[in-house]
C-alpha cells in the first residue's frame, strides 16, 4: 500500500507521472491533426505564435513521425528514464501535435497541460513551484483578457451575454442554465463577472504558502460552476492538478522512497502496455482510443471528486504538521 502520509519527493512524482499518463490512454487522449490535414491549407487558421509560420498541415509522414515519439518519450518518461532530455522532448512532440489541432481556428487551452512533462523533470527547478507558476500564469492572464474586456464595467454583464449565446445559439441545457436566466436578475449576473475576474486574478496569490490551500480548495467549485452553467469543461486540468496535488502532499521529513520497486514496476509495465495498445489502436483506426465517462460533461463527476480529494489531503497535511518536529515546520 501507499501511504499518502509518507510520500517522499520521487514518490510524489513518479505518482505524477504515472497518473498523467493513465488518465491520457484512459480518459484525455491526445490531440491528433491526422484528420485535419486533409481539410487542406484553405481550413488552416493557426493561432498568432510558432505555427503561424507554416502555410498549411505538415504532411502525413511528419504527423505519424512526431506521434510515434511522443509514445516512446512517454515510456521512457512514465519509466523516469532520460530526465529533462525525454521530458523536454515529450513536451514538443505534444505541443507539435495539439499545436496544428488547434490552427483550425479553436483556442488552445492545453499549454498548461503541454508543460507538465517538462516541468516534472527540468535540474535545479523545484516542479511543485514550477506548476503553481504556470496556474497561475493560466488564470491570471484569462482575469485580464476578461477585465480587458469589460467584464468589471458595471453597467454591462458579460456572463449573461455569455450564456444567452450559449443557450440560444448553442442549444445548452446545462442544469443551472435555464434556471439562472429565467430567475437571476441582472445585478446577480454583474456580481458573477466581478467574482469570475477578480477570482482569476487572485489565484496567484496560491504562490503564497499561507493562501495556496484555501485557493486550491476553491478551484474545483470554480470549475464545476461553470460546468453547471455554461457547460464549459475544464476537467482535462486534472492532468496537472492531480500531480500537483500529489507533490503537496509531500513530507519533507520523509528521506527515502516509500513505494516499493515492486509497486514501481508493475505500475510502470501497466502504463507500457496502455501505450502499446494506445499506439497499435492510433495505427490501426487513425485516432486514439479512450473510455467514456458515465456522465457528461465529465467535469460534473470529476470536479467534486477533486474537492474530495484536496479536502482530504488538506486534513492529512495538517496531520503531518502536527506529527513534525518543530524544526521542520
Amino acid at each position: 500500500m501507499i501511504d499518502p502520509l509518507r510520500l517522499h519527493q520521487s514518490d510524489a512524482l513518479f505518482l505524477g507521472r504515472i497518473t498523467y499518463t493513465g488518465l491520457i490512454l484512459l480518459f484525455f487522449p491526445l490531440k491528433s491533426p491526422r484528420l485535419l490535414n486533409a481539410l487542406g491549407e484553405g481550413h488552416f487558421h493557426p493561432p498568432p505564435g510558432p505555427f503561424d509560420l507554416f502555410e498549411s498541415y505538415p504532411p502525413p509522414w511528419l504527423i505519424n513521425s512526431v506521434e510515434c515519439m511522443a509514445f516512446l518519450f512517454f515510456a521512457l518518461w512514465v519509466a523516469g528514464w532520460g530526465k529533462w532530455i525525454v521530458g523536454t522532448g515529450l513536451t514538443l512532440c505534444l505541443t507539435f501535435t495539439s499545436g496544428f489541432f488547434y490552427s483550425a481556428g479553436k483556442i488552445d487551452h492545453d499549454f498548461v497541460v503541454l508543460l507538465l512533462p517538462v516541468f516534472l523533470t527540468l535540474p535545479g527547478v523545484t516542479p511543485k513551484r514550477a506548476l503553481l507558476f504556470c496556474l497561475a500564469v493560466y488564470f491570471a492572464s484569462s482575469g485580464i483578457a476578461k477585465a480587458a474586456g469589460g467584464w468589471l464595467d458595471l453597467n454591462t454583464q458579460a456572463s449573461l451575454s455569455w450564456a444567452l449565446t450559449y443557450s440560444h445559439a448553442y442549444g445548452k441545457t446545462e442544469l443551472l442554465l435555464a434556471w439562472s436566466l429565467t430567475n437571476l436578475p441582472g445585478w446577480s449576473w454583474e456580481i458573477l463577472d466581478q467574482l469570475t475576474v477578480w477570482f482569476e486574478l487572485c489565484v496567484p496569490l496560491a504562490l503564497l504558502p499561507p493562501l495556496r490551500h484555501w485557493i486550491a480548495l476553491t478551484i474545483p467549485l470554480f470549475h464545476l460552476f461553470t460546468v453547471l452553467l455554461f457547460g464549459i469543461d475544464f476537467a482535462r486540468l486534472l492532468l496537472v492538478y492531480l500531480p500537483l496535488a500529489l507533490l503537496c502532499c509531500v513530507n519533507p521529513s520523509q528521506t527515502h522512497p516509500a513505494i516499493s520497486h515492486r509497486i514501481r514496476n508493475m505500475l510502470v509495465s501497466l502504463c507500457f502496455i496502455g501505450l502499446l495498445h494506445g499506439s497499435l489502436y492510433l495505427w490501426c483506426h487513425g485516432n486514439y482510443w479512450s473510455l467514456s465517462f458515465p456522465v457528461d460533461p465529465p467535469g460534473l463527476l470529476l470536479f467534486p471528486l477533486l474537492e474530495l480529494l484536496l479536502v482530504t489531503g488538506l486534513v492529512l497535511h495538517l496531520r503531518i504538521r502536527s506529527r513534525r518536529p518543530s524544526h521542520f515546520r
